[in-house]
C-alpha cells in the first residue's frame, strides 16, 4: 500500500487528457484525499499535445512531486514531447494503449526503470462500450480505479454529473467504458501492490478545489472589486472569464478592451472614479501596460494588476510556467518609483494575497502586482475551507468637507498619503495626468517639487517594509545553511527543507510574500550568521538573487539555484544542491 501517488497522462488533443485529470482530482477530494494536479499543453492555440499529472496523498502535500509512480501514454509521440515533465521514478508502472502496435520491451523511454509496462486495449475498450474513441480517458480512470483503489465510487459519480445533460446513450456509453475499465484491470491484475493508495485519514472530510485564476477572481470580489478593466491572453484569461460571469451579482462590472494598454488604461479611469479596481495579464501584456502602471504610479490612483508568469521574452512559451517577470514588475516603467509587488506561493494562498494586495494599493494610494504563474494559476489544489472572518479590509482615504478648502489632492501628509476625491464629489475636482505636478495638481517643471512629490511617493511606501507578516520564517535563526524561495517553486523548497530537517541539517527557510520593494531589515535579520544556502527560483537569470544583491548585503556562500521555464524544479535537486555546498 501507499501513502500517495504521482500519476502523469499525456496524449494528442481530443483524447481528453485534462479532462481526465480534472475528474480524478474531484473524485479523491469528494474522498477525503489531499491533491495537486497540473496541467501543460503544447504551443498551438488550438489541438496539439497535452498533458496532466496530479499527485494523490493521505497526507498534506505542498507541491507536485517528483517522479511519477504511474505513467500513461494515449500517444507515445506526444507523451515524449513532455520531456522533463514526466520523468518516471524507478519502478514505476508504464501503461499505454495496445494500439501503437508497440512491444513492451520497445516503449521509447530508452532510461526509465519501470516495475511494470502494460499494453492496454484503451481505444478498443472505449469504441467497443462507448462507441467513439473520445470514451479512452473514461476507459483509463476506469483502469486507475480497478488497479489503484482509486475513489471508484465518486469516480462514476462524477461521470454521471458531468454527462446528465448528454443524450441518454452518451451517459450510458460512458459508464460502460468506465466499467470496462475497471474490469479490464480485474482480469490482468497487477501482482504488485505497493501503489495501490491507502484509504484517507477517517476525519479527512470533503475539500475546496479550484486553481489559481478562479481563486484570484474570487478574492477580489470578496476584497470589494467593482470593475475589471483587461485582455485576454494565456494563461490568465480564466480571471476575466470568471469575473464576466460573477461580477454583475456584486454590482460591478467588466469591460474587455481592445488591447492590453486600453485594459489597464480602463481600470485606472474606474480607480480615478472611487472604484476598487482589478486587471489581469501576463508576460506581454505587462510589457505593454507599463506605461499605463506610470500613470497609475505618478497620479497615485489604487489599482491592483495579477500577472500570470509565463515562459518569455516576447511571446516565449505561453502554456509554460516561468518566474522571469520580477523584473518587469519591479522596475519595468519608466522613472524613479516603487510598486508592491506580492506573490502566492500556492492556490489558497492566492486568496488572502489578493484581499492583500487591494487592502495595499487602497491604504498607499498605489497600483500593486501579483506575480502568479503558469503553474499556479492553472493547477488545481484541494484544501480546507478558507476561514472568510479573518480578513480585514481598506478604503482609500477619501477626503473630507475639512480638505475641500482649498482641496490639494496631492497635499504633501506626514505619511506621504494624501486625501483622495472622487468624480462627482463636490469641491473635490482635480487633475490626474502622467505629468509632474503640484500638490493642487497642476503641472509644474519645477525641480524642487519634484524632488518632494519622489520622496513623498517612494517613502510612503517605507511601513510596508516593516511587515514582517508578509514573510513566512522556518527553522533556527542562527543556523548557518539558509534557502530561499517564492512564488510556486517555494512548495518544492518547503518540501526540502523538511527533509533536510528529518535528516538533522540546521537549515533556515525565508518564503517571502512581498517580493518588492526589497524588506531590508528583514533580510538582514535572517541572513545573519548564514554561512552558505540558496536562492531557489524558475528563471534562467535568478532574478530575486539579483534583487536582493542590489539593496542587502547578501552573504558569499548565497548561491542561485535556477532554471529557466519548462524544466520543473523537484525537492531532490534543492537537497542534493545544498548538501553540496
Amino acid at each position: 500500500m501507499s501513502r500517495e501517488l504521482i500519476i502523469g497522462m499525456a496524449g494528442s488533443g481530443g483524447d481528453g487528457v485534462v479532462a481526465a485529470g480534472e475528474s480524478l482530482i474531484n473524485a479523491v477530494a469528494m474522498s477525503g484525499y489531499h491533491a495537486i494536479q497540473t496541467k501543460s499543453f503544447g504551443p498551438q492555440i488550438r489541438g496539439g499535445e497535452s498533458s496532466m499529472r496530479i499527485r494523490v496523498s493521505v497526507d498534506e502535500i505542498l507541491s507536485a512531486g517528483e517522479y511519477l509512480d504511474v505513467a500513461i501514454a494515449l500517444d507515445w509521440e506526444e507523451f515524449m514531447k513532455f520531456g522533463g515533465e514526466l520523468q518516471t521514478a524507478k519502478g514505476a508502472i508504464i501503461i499505454y494503449d495496445s494500439k501503437s502496435g508497440i512491444a513492451p520491451a520497445d516503449i521509447p523511454l530508452k532510461d526509465a526503470q519501470p516495475g511494470h509496462v502494460i499494453a492496454a486495449p484503451i481505444e478498443d475498450l472505449a469504441v467497443e462500450h462507448a462507441q467513439t474513441a473520445k470514451a479512452k480517458n473514461v476507459v483509463v480512470l476506469g483502469l486507475l480505479a480497478g488497479w489503484f483503489g482509486i475513489a471508484n465510487d465518486a469516480l462514476i459519480a462524477g461521470i454521471r454529473k458531468k454527462f446528465s445533460k448528454k443524450a441518454k446513450e452518451v451517459l450510458e456509453g460512458n459508464e460502460k467504458a468506465f466499467f470496462a475499465g475497471v474490469e479490464y484491470s480485474k482480469q490482468n491484475p497487477i501482482q504488485d501492490k505497493s501503489k495501490v493508495l491507502d484509504a484517507p485519514k477517517s476525519n479527512a472530510g470533503k475539500k475546496m478545489i479550484t486553481d489559481g485564476n478562479e481563486i484570484a477572481a474570487s478574492a477580489a470580489l470578496f476584497a470589494g472589486c467593482e470593475f475589471y478593466g483587461g485582455y485576454p491572453i494565456t494563461p490568465s484569461s480564466e480571471v476575466m472569464h470568471t469575473l464576466s460571469r460573477e461580477i454583475w451579482y456584486y454590482g460591478g462590472s467588466l469591460l474587455q478592451m481592445e488591447d492590453e494598454i486600453a485594459g489597464l488604461g480602463a481600470a485606472i479611469g474606474a480607480s480615478f472614479a472611487g472604484k476598487k479596481v482589478f486587471s489581469a495579464t501576463s508576460g506581454p501584456g505587462m510589457s505593454l501596460k507599463s506605461e499605463m502602471i506610470g500613470l497609475a504610479s505618478i497620479a497615485e490612483l489604487p489599482v491592483v494588476l495579477f500577472n500570470v508568469q509565463r515562459g518569455g521574452p516576447s511571446t516565449g512559451i505561453p502554456t509554460k510556467s516561468e518566474q522571469s517577470d520580477l523584473f518587469n514588475a519591479a522596475f519595468s516603467a519608466h522613472g524613479d518609483i516603487v510598486r508592491p509587488v506580492l506573490a502566492p506561493v500556492n492556490v489558497r494562498d492566492t486568496f488572502p494575497i489578493v484581499v492583500e494586495a487591494f487592502n495595499i494599493a487602497e491604504q498607499y494610494q498605489t497600483p500593486v502586482i501579483i506575480l502568479s504563474d503558469q503553474e499556479l494559476s492553472q493547477r488545481k489544489d484541494t484544501f480546507d475551507p478558507i476561514d472568510l472572518k479573518q480578513f480585514k479590509f481598506v478604503d482609500r482615504k477619501f477626503a473630507t468637507k475639512a480638505d475641500m478648502n482649498p482641496y490639494n489632492r496631492f497635499k504633501f501628509t506626514a505619511d506621504g498619503i494624501s486625501p483622495i476625491s472622487y468624480v462627482g464629489q463636490e469641491g473635490g475636482n482635480y487633475l490626474a495626468s502622467g505629468i509632474e505636478h503640484n500638490e493642487k495638481g497642476g503641472p509644474t517643471s519645477s525641480g524642487e517639487i519634484h524632488h518632494k512629490m519622489n520622496e513623498k511617493r517612494i517613502g510612503k511606501l517605507n511601513p510596508l517594509k516593516e511587515r514582517a507578516d508578509l514573510f513566512e520564517i522556518h527553522g533556527n535563526e542562527n543556523a548557518k545553511l539558509a534557502l530561499i524561495s517564492w512564488g510556486s517553486v517555494s512548495g518544492v523548497v518547503k518540501e526540502a527543507y523538511l527533509q533536510l530537517k528529518s535528516e538533522g541539517v540546521d537549515v533556515k527557510l525565508m518564503i517571502p510574500r512581498l517580493v518588492y520593494p526589497i524588506a531590508e531589515k528583514v533580510f538582514e535579520k535572517f541572513f545573519k550568521g548564514v554561512d552558505k544556502g540558496l536562492i531557489v527560483e524558475q528563471s534562467h537569470m535568478g532574478q530575486l538573487y539579483h534583487v536582493l544583491r542590489a539593496f542587502v548585503d547578501v552573504p558569499g556562500g548565497i548561491k542561485k539555484f535556477c532554471k529557466s521555464g519548462s524544466n520543473p524544479i523537484v525537492p531532490s535537486e534543492v537537497i542534493r544542491t545544498l548538501k553540496a555546498l
